[in-house]
């Protein structure tokens, strides 16, 4: 902020003295009367009025680096911060304290046009967030701007999943392709037996591979719930001791693949499989619903799939480790 100071007398002219309060420098303005200083004055206030805030683009990227420093995983910053930047596209050198609800009520109808409702209520939501750090920072002149948008329509629930019959048959394929040496096939049966998800299975190493190749630890995750220690069903322990050798202790088992080359593999199985097509979450649908069929509760399964919402029923058995390798054992019964 600038500090005004005078009028003061300067020989037979007048003076006004714009002082910044960061560096101290100051810069005078003279006048011929002390009247036509003084008339000055208000103008001047609103010529070094710095604005509230910072330029959106600017903001976004302080965001970043804050979610980066909290420990967000990068694939779900890249993913807010898309999103974030389709609202604001075109709007990027705005100052975010120059931002007025019926300027957000025209980015967002300009965004949502035509996104299906779990994209908007995600994006609604991940908004609400970004502007609430915002204000934190002391960037905007208001609380309001997202007042009266709202998402309308019912959110999809769940995925797609297979059936018993479906299941084995999709299991007898991808066993059958991934002892061929179709590490895809293998990232399939995986997303089916223990029900993980497809970033997961894309990510570890061959460190997590552990206790002689029988379990699979899973290091980082989107909550504490996540992180876990799984054992493979037998049928898998081989498949996973064949990815790891030759490999050293950080190379990933599944190579240089993502989330995407997962499900890519998770459709081909079920196309040669001759099942309906469902994405890799489908597969974990199923292995929830396969594991609850074969006795194991809704509580046990949220742990060993790392949901949160794991409870004092599973602590009254043997806690993560045990719950997980139970939840796997009981499907592969289930399906063999």
């Amino acid at each position: 902020m600038c500090r005004i100071d005078g009028p003061f007398k300067n020989r037979n002219r007048w003076r006004v003295r714009v002082v910044d309060r960061d560096t101290g420098k100051s810069k005078s303005h003279i006048y011929a009367t002390e009247a036509e200083a003084m008339k000055a004055i208000p103008r001047l206030r609103r010529e070094y009025k710095r604005p509230v805030g910072v330029t959106v683009a600017k903001a976004v990227e302080a965001y970043e680096e804050y979610l980066q420093a909290k420990g967000n995983r990068v694939r779900s910053i890249a993913v807010t911060l898309g999103r974030l930047g389709g609202v604001f596209e075109g709007a990027r050198d705005l100052v975010t304290g120059e931002l007025k609800p019926v300027r957000m009520q025209g980015l967002w109808l300009a965004y949502a046009e035509g996104k299906a409702v779990d994209t908007k209520a995600n994006t609604l939501n991940q908004l609400r967030t970004f502007m609430t750090w915002m204000s934190a920072q002391g960037w905007l002149k208001t609380t309001d701007l997202l007042d009266g948008i709202e998402v309308m329509g019912r959110r999809r629930k769940g995925k797609p999943q297979l059936t018993d019959d479906e299941s084995r048959r999709f299991l007898t394929v991808a066993l059958e392709q991934g002892g061929a040496g179709d590490s895809g096939a293998v990232a399939a049966a995986t997303a089916l037996l223990l029900g993980m998800r497809a970033s997961e299975i894309a990510d570890r190493i061959v460190r997590d591979l552990d206790g002689g190749g029988t379990k699979l630890n899973i290091t980082s995750a989107k909550t504490e719930a996540g992180v876990r220690r799984l054992r493979l069903p037998a049928v898998l322990q081989p498949l996973f001791q064949k990815l790891a050798q030759g490999k050293q202790p950080a190379d990933r088992l599944f190579g240089d693949v993502n989330r995407h080359w997962v499900l890519r593999a998770v459709h081909r199985i079920g196309k040669t499989a001759g099942v309906p097509t469902v994405p890799t979450h489908g597969l974990r649908g199923t292995h929830a619903k396969l594991a609850v069929e074969a006795g194991i509760s809704g509580d046990v399964v949220a742990a060993s799939l790392g949901h949160e919402s794991f409870a004092i029923t599973a602590a009254h058995y043997a806690g993560h480790d045990a719950v997980a390798s139970a939840a796997a054992d009981r499907v592969v019964g289930v399906l063999q």
